[in-house]
């Protein structure tokens, strides 16, 4: 590990015409490790919006160093800051105003994988959502107002949040069948993916869409279940992690459609590979008619009347995806939201510092694996 390390770049907010510099706003550099998790420095933008630290790590070599700036009430950051010296691109910082409209967030792909049955008769359903912001700010809520909202089947049981990172599993809040989220969405994707399962009773399973939906991929353990929806097609099935899966898709569904799966009952148990695959489809390695409908939409233009959308803003890079990158994001967006409560009270402050512990705690168990400190 090099003794001292530097990184510049600047703060900008997106618009509809071209990136403009934020001057005069703090740019925040933390480090996140097994001993010690914190901001360690921080520095106000010039004139221009750039930013620059000098730092020089220390403690755990498996530590981790971005840069943060909160603007609007929202914090955003920069990937982990691996190189010796970080500039240019790998060094922006890309802010946006905010917003509370609704309607703004669009379903760009719904995926839905259907296990073989348990056991006990049961199924694994694994769902991921693809929501995209395709204007030029950030979508925050509110307790009364969340940010999105679908419905689970009735019935559903063993339900768990399945996130690689990009929404805080505390953003997201399930009451009943509903879903609700609650973590600001910044211009560009993020998915969320959740798993449960339904008993024999639940089928056939009926999902209504709730709102139009780009892309539908359905894909299903059960060689003779059967999967009815509006423009649903039956493709070429998928083999993923040794298991094969039949698949369907359909493309630009209103919200009035409702899809069905219908399986037979089976006497024979087995253990499914719904999380696996999930694990999979929320990787991208098996939406390539998203990106298809993605750069069909965007070749043709979309005539659309809300002028937040009349031009598209160059969207920020992906999260890094690792295990770590995630946890860490989540305890700097812990500090700013807190830091940004100049007069908590004591059990604000003790309920942060509970949370904060449980991410550490997370996090050294994550950073002491091999993977999770790529």
């Amino acid at each position: 590990m090099p003794s001292v390390r530097h990184v510049s770049g600047h703060v900008v907010r997106g618009t509809r015409a071209k990136p403009v510099a934020v001057p005069n706003t703090w740019a925040v550099l933390h480090r996140v490790g097994q001993d010690k998790a914190s901001p360690i420095d921080s520095v106000r933008t010039r004139g221009d919006g750039a930013y620059s630290f000098t730092y020089k790590p220390f403690g755990d070599t498996a530590a981790v160093y971005f840069v943060s700036s909160s603007y609007d009430g929202v914090a955003y950051f920069t990937d982990p800051l691996r190189l010796p010296n970080v500039n240019g691109d790998d060094g922006q910082i890309t802010v946006f105003d905010t917003s509370y409209a609704r309607g703004i967030i669009e379903l760009a792909g719904h995926h839905v994988i259907v296990g073989a049955p348990e056991a006990n008769g049961n199924r694994e359903i694994g769902e991921v959502f693809d929501l995209q912001n395709d204007s030029t700010v950030t979508v925050v809520g509110s307790e009364a107002s969340p940010v999105w909202t679908t419905h689970l089947p009735h019935g559903v049981v063993n339900f768990q949040l399945n996130q690689n990172g990009e929404i805080p599993d505390a953003a997201v809040l399930r009451r009943g069948d509903s879903l609700s989220l609650f973590a600001p969405i910044s211009p560009g994707l993020r998915q969320l993916a959740v798993t449960y399962q339904l008993p024999p009773s639940a089928f056939p399973l009926t999902m209504p869409l709730e709102r139009a939906t780009s892309v539908l991929e359905v894909m299903v353990q059960e060689p003779l279940a059967k999967v009815t929806g509006p423009r649903l097609v039956e493709q070429a099935s998928t083999t993923l992690d040794g298991r094969n899966f039949r698949r369907f898709l359909a493309q630009d569904l209103p919200a009035s459609a409702v899809l069905q799966v219908d399986v037979p009952s089976s006497p024979n148990g087995g253990r499914n590979w719904v999380i696996t695959v999930l694990a999979i489809v929320a990787a991208g390695l098996v939406v390539g008619a998203l990106v298809a409908v993605t750069r069909r939409r965007s070749d043709h233009g979309n005539a659309v009347s809300d002028p937040r959308r009349a031009a598209r803003t160059p969207k920020p890079r992906a999260l890094d995806p690792s295990p770590s990158a995630a946890l860490m994001r989540e305890i700097a967006a812990l500090d700013v939201a807190f830091e940004s409560n100049t007069a908590p009270t004591s059990e604000e402050r003790a309920a942060y510092e509970r949370q904060r512990a449980a991410l550490k705690a997370r996090l050294a168990d994550v950073l002491a694996t091999p993977a999770g400190r790529t």
